[in-house]
């Protein structure tokens, strides 16, 4: 069972097209696995039509997000079973594909394609492009039992895992948990014994690995975002 998600005004900021390029990818890699956010979705993009066709064209009002949280609060009607909403994203359960489809899509399909580079010989990663120029993306592998050095974060990073499973400090995470970490944290992920792990990762400022080695070894990860 997923215990992470992503919290409501992300999931508002999705619906509405305003996330980033990258934001926007590790939501709808959340979705692929996530019933339940993937019906919170469908919620919002309903709500914030009923509301937009009750707006004024020329007003806007300041509380238009509270009074749009107020409704969120308020009990749902269950839908009917065969029921499907015109506007539901991902509606339909899609466990059998190998990857989320906003992966397949950016990566090719075939992420051993991708240019992978290693550090040591359990962790690799490989730089994809969202098109999002203030954040860096990119799909890391843990092989079983491996890790990624310990490091500090410099900003934010949002984690989703796409395929087995790591741990922390904080707690273990599984396939389609959305990771939310801050400035200043720092951790040493540290894949299961039984499975290799794969995750989409994206930062708005690079990590720092503590061990100055790896600091000399890994310039993508210590290496300024672009401010374009």
């Amino acid at each position: 069972m997923l215990k992470y998600h992503p919290d409501t005004r992300f999931l508002t900021d999705y619906a509405a097209g305003s996330l980033p390029e990258s934001q926007a990818l590790c939501v709808a890699a959340h979705l692929h696995y996530c019933h339940s956010c993937r019906k919170h979705i469908s919620e919002l993009m309903e709500l914030g039509a009923e509301l937009f066709m009750t707006q004024a064209p020329d007003s806007v009002n300041a509380d238009s997000f509270d009074k749009l949280m107020e409704k969120l609060d308020a009990p749902q009607p269950e839908a009917q079973p065969g029921t499907l909403h015109t506007n539901q994203v991902q509606s339909t359960p899609v466990e059998h594909e190998a990857l989320p489809r906003a992966i397949r899509k950016i990566t090719g399909g075939d992420i051993e394609k991708l240019g992978w580079r290693n550090l040591g010989k359990t962790f690799r990663y490989s730089t994809i492009q969202t098109g999002d120029s203030q954040r860096e993306s990119s799909l890391l592998e843990i092989k079983a039992g491996g890790e990624i050095p310990k490091h500090h974060h410099g900003g934010d990073e949002i984690t989703v895992v796409l395929k087995g499973s790591f741990s922390d400090q904080e707690d273990r995470y599984h396939v389609g948990d959305y990771i939310v970490r801050t400035s200043g944290e720092t951790h040493t992920p540290v894949a299961s014994q039984d499975e290799d792990c794969l995750c989409l990762a994206t930062l708005d400022a690079p990590i720092v690995m503590n061990n100055w080695f790896y600091r000399l070894v890994t310039p993508f990860l210590n290496k300024p975002t672009s401010s374009g």
